[in-house]
């Protein structure tokens, strides 16, 4: 190598080098949200660039190089799979593109640079020096900095003038690269070009930089909502779609058959802003147990708000019974019973008309106008599916269920109450329902109550209860009903009754995911209480839904999501980890109250760290791990104090991390299509060295027949070919005026000798002299540069990358 190319390969190194900073910086910075540069980066993209260039020097080092690669990258993955570390980042990968990662993991974290800086370099130097496309290179490039723009997410601002300043180098380059394809240009010491035009670009940045610019990006209206629409729809093929919510959808079984290990994923569901830890939000409740699972064959939906005589059937029917209950005997502890308090829910990865709601839920309000439904099990929906990013607001009473004086409260109830104090009820109802003061009607207030008859909607409405929420099948056993009369015996009222079947069935049996298949043959309760007396959520409230039916309390089992220990800022990121079923107990004159009878959220519930749940032992390995440690978390929350949201951002904000995955979600996609067309390329090129290996490997005569007939298709690109009796001789003279080919090769080349080798290959049977093999090898070498000038660039490129004719 002389000299000048020394300098030459040194100057390109250079290039590579600040390319890929720019680069790799610009994903850094939108991958971990900060606008602080990582050294991490600077120490592999200088040393992978020199390594790249001895992998790519040539065919040689590039097949060795490859071999070695593929091998290394295959015993990485086998022994990150043997470790499950493969699991375990992903996890990390996918917290943090989602913005939840509360501590650092330097370990991941450094893997994840290097492997940016591994591809971001590779593909640089192929593209910008190997293969030398500018086109391609210019638009992942600037498409790359759109993005960010687009997604206003972070962006490095050095990162950017970084890549301004290396894309100029490049471009000259380019211009460089077309002077010295010309016959009568020295392209001299490219070394010393790139110290003349780094001034040149220096001061192009300046004044750029100089110009007055706008706070606001371009904006394009048409092309915003045609990306918008786009990444949406992306985003819809990988989220979970069913019309109403069922655990089944979130890892808990595939039928309505109950039990069976499980592996709940960890599917980014939604995201709840909430002031409260301990919150439990329901979609879904069925009435009907048959011995293997729950079913409904009843429902009706029933608009909310439809009109005042409905109110007591719609979405505030609990909360209001809850206040009118404890005003009848004290109207002024209501404040040390519950909270009014809300919620904003904000959809992620799901789409359903089920809407997710804590228990004594007042109001309801999504962001955009929708019809809401509810139906007769209490069950709020839409009237259509609903997908990413849709958000509600709830109001609810925030009940405090580990107070003394809301279980004092509580234990009032009886079957019978609200009868007994019927005329109390009506009055404490209609002050709630309609702002109506019975002790002093107005005409207007006298109408009203005309029309509404709260009497007979609270007989319906009990007998409703009373009938369908202690219904049993025959397949409950003797054994089950015994042991519901034995463990509540002692207890004089409802409530202590049901809290000592929660605490029994808490306190003595493990939890575990995989507990095994039940029999079909026999009771789901029954073998769970009595043989296999270990499993997860669905296991416990069946157990104490059918318990308390068994001695006549009205109870439901409810399916939902329980919010996760920890919170970024007030707003808790809800994964299909936080499904949950647990029991909703009906007390008359107080409503519907939630129990937790699972061993390991009993604490959570009722934020008593005091409660040691009870896990059975075969609960190991990577996933299981993870999930135990969340358990955990739920048992060290701290007291029943609310979190201070006064600074916090709504779920809603524009400033959230929806643009940001966005962004992250179309580079993936742009990525998988430049790397589909990446390996399109690789085999062209890759098929291109095979057939001059296959040429070199075979004898003159048949080395020259091949070459020839691949001659003929890089004449036909240029619209050149055989006519219908033209002989070869007459052929190529043709081309040979045509193209000049030793006008071109200052007559190194001439076509008509290699017509004349083709001609005693194809007819004759003497052999060829060997130099004729060489000869036509550096023919083919000509007429591909001579291609490349004929034709555009674009459509050369186009024939030699992606169609393979070159």
């Amino acid at each position: 190598m002389v000299r000048e190319n020394k300098y030459g390969v040194f100057a390109n190194l250079i290039l590579v080098m600040l390319l890929s900073l720019s680069v790799c910086q610009t994903l850094y910075t939108s991958l971990f949200m900060t606008y602080k540069w990582s050294i991490n980066i600077f120490l592999y993209v200088i040393p992978l660039t020199f390594v790249f260039y001895l992998m790519l020097k040539n065919k040689v080092t590039c097949i060795v190089s490859g071999i070695i690669l593929f091998l290394l990258s295959g015993f990485a993955f086998v022994i990150m799979y043997i470790s499950n570390s493969l699991s375990s980042y992903s996890i990390w990968l996918i917290d943090t593109m989602q913005g939840y990662l509360d501590e650092p993991n330097f370990s991941y974290q450094a893997i994840t640079v290097f492997f940016i800086t591994f591809f971001v370099t590779l593909m640089v130097y192929i593209f910008a020096i190997k293969l030398y496309n500018i086109y391609l290179v210019s638009f992942v490039t600037f498409s790359l900095f759109f993005g960010q723009a687009y997604a206003n997410i972070f962006v490095s601002k050095p990162a950017f003038v970084l890549f301004l300043f290396s894309f100029l180098l490049y471009y000259f380059f380019y211009i460089l690269k077309g002077r010295t394809e010309e016959k009568s240009y020295d392209p001299g010491n490219r070394l010393k070009y790139l110290l003349y035009i780094i001034p040149v670009c220096i001061a192009v940045l300046i004044v750029s930089l100089n110009f007055p610019i706008g706070n606001k990006r371009i904006s394009w209206h048409w092309l915003d909502n045609r990306l918008d629409k786009a990444i949406e729809s992306f985003s819809q093929k990988n989220t979970s779609s069913f019309d109403f919510f069922s655990l089944n959808a979130t890892g808990f079984g595939s039928n309505d058959i109950l039990g069976g290990n499980i592996s709940p994923d960890k599917t980014h569901v939604m995201d709840v802003k909430s002031e409260y830890y301990n919150l439990y939000l329901k979609a879904s409740s069925k009435a009907y147990y048959n011995g293997h699972g729950w079913y409904d064959n009843d429902s009706v939906y029933i608009p909310v708000f439809e009109n005042p005589g409905q109110a007591l059937n719609n979405i505030n029917m609990d909360a209001n019974q809850l206040e009118a209950g404890t005003m009848i005997n004290n109207s002024n502890a209501n404040n040390e019973l519950y909270k009014s308090s809300k919620i904003e829910v904000k959809f992620k990865n799901i789409k359903t008309k089920s809407l997710f709601i804590p228990a004594n839920t007042l109001q309801i309000t999504p962001k955009k106008q929708l019809g809401l439904f509810i139906d007769n099990y209490g069950m709020i929906s839409a009237e259509k599916p609903q997908g990413s990013n849709f958000e509600y607001i709830v109001n609810y009473n925030y009940l405090f269920l580990n107070s003394e004086k809301f279980k004092n409260s509580i234990r009032k109830s009886y079957k019978g109450y609200l009868m007994n104090n019927i005329d109390a009820y009506e009055k404490n109802q209609y002050k709630l329902l309609f702002n109506i003061d019975i002790d002093n009607l107005s005409d207007e207030d006298k109408n009203v109550i005309a029309n509404i008859d709260l009497f007979n909607g609270i007989q319906d409405q009990l007998l409703d209860i009373n009938t369908k929420y202690v219904s049993l099948p025959s397949t409950v056993t003797k054994r089950v009903r015994d042991l519901a009369e034995n463990i509540t015996m002692s207890k004089d009222n409802n409530y202590d009754k049901a809290k000592a079947i929660e605490t029994y069935l808490a306190t003595n049996y493990p939890y575990t995911l995989k507990p095994g298949k039940p029999p079909l043959k026999k009771d789901f309760v029954d073998f769970f209480l009595f043989e296999g007396k270990k499993g997860y959520c669905t296991y416990y409230a069946t157990a104490m839904t059918v318990l308390l039916r068994c001695i006549g309390i009205p109870a439901r089992y409810v399916e939902g999501y329980i919010l996760p220990p920890d919170n970024r800022n007030g707003v808790f990121k809800v994964t299909n980890q936080q499904a949950h079923a647990w029991v909703e107990v009906y007390f008359e004159g107080f409503g519907w109250i939630p129990f937790e009878p699972t061993s390991p959220f009993v604490a959570a519930m009722y934020q008593d760290n005091n409660i040691r749940p009870v896990i059975a032992s075969n609960m190991n390995g990577q996933y299981y791990d993870e999930y135990r440690k969340m358990m955990e978390k739920y048992q060290r929350e701290g007291k029943n104090q609310p979190l201070d949201l006064s600074e916090n951002l709504p779920v809603g904000n524009k400033e959230s991390t929806t643009p940001r995955v966005a962004f992250i979600v179309a580079v993936s996609l742009i990525s998988l299509i430049l790397l589909a067309l990446l390996s399109v390329c690789l085999f062209n090129r890759i098929r291109f060295y095979c057939l001059l290996g296959k040429i070199r490997k075979q004898n003159t005569n048949e080395a020259v027949l091949t070459a020839y007939r691949y001659l003929l298709k890089l004449f036909r690109i240029q619209d050149v070919s055989i006519s219908a009796g033209e002989t070869p001789s007459q052929f190529g003279m043709r081309v040979e005026k045509l193209m000049d080919f030793k006008g071109y090769s200052f007559n190194k080349y001439d076509f008509n000798i290699i017509t004349e080798y083709y001609v005693k290959a194809r007819y004759s049977r003497d052999n060829l002299p060997d130099k004729a093999k060489q000869e036509i090898i550096d023919f083919i070498d000509t007429v591909l540069k001579l291609t490349s000038e004929k034709v555009s660039r674009i459509k050369f490129n186009i024939y030699k990358y992606f169609l393979g004719k070159v």
